[in-house]
């Protein structure tokens, strides 16, 4: 990656070049570490990126609806003053635990506001013992923490299931579904994300 010429302030009229940088005698040195570690750094914030935003399959994660009584559950030990919407739930491959994450939605956001993202885990979903697997859960609800943090195998997975429907109402996912079987009628004017 090249950054094009670099100007420096050259003393006593004593310069070379270094990589394509004219440099004097003092300060060319700093000058070219700066550039290379601007040069890295961008190259580290792309590999970043990468790690914070992968792709999932999610029809080969077995991503799937929570139930409404698993959320239910879920939601008695919530602290936040909300609700819990949008549940998904995935099955560990490795573990088989089951990861649940539904979406924060608070009281005082507007309905297609997006809330943060919890997540819980639990051997047995139809059961009443959960336990909080990221930041948010922890903070936001009377869970235990878990054992395992948001890298397992199956959490990621949850959390991007429920991604996809974050910041939707029940109707409006409903509605989407439908549209593409053409079993949606919507007054002129309108649309799914109107519900």
């Amino acid at each position: 990656m090249w950054l094009g010429p670099i100007r420096v302030t050259i003393p006593r009229g004593r310069a070379s070049r270094c990589l394509g940088v004219r440099v004097g005698q003092l300060g060319g040195a700093r000058r070219i570490g700066a550039s290379l570690a601007a040069i890295v750094g961008f190259g580290v914030l792309a590999g970043c990126s990468q790690m914070s935003n992968p792709t999932y399959d999610l029809v080969a994660s077995g991503c799937a609806g929570a139930s409404d009584e698993t959320i239910l559950t879920i939601q008695e030990h919530l602290e936040a003053p909300g609700k819990l919407r949008n549940g998904k739930l995935v099955r560990s491959p490795e573990s088989g635990t089951v990861f649940v994450s539904a979406e924060l939605h608070l009281r005082s956001d507007e309905k297609h506001d997006s809330g943060d993202i919890l997540t819980w885990s639990t051997d047995d979903v139809a059961g009443n013992e959960f336990f909080s697997v990221d930041v948010h859960a922890r903070e936001e609800s009377s869970w235990p923490h878990a054992d395992v943090d948001v890298r397992a195998a199956g959490a990621r997975e949850s959390r991007a299931c429920t991604g996809l429907s974050r910041g939707k109402t029940r109707a409006q996912i409903q509605c989407e579904q439908d549209s593409v079987t053409g079993d949606v009628v919507l007054p002129t004017g309108k649309d799914c994300g109107d519900l």
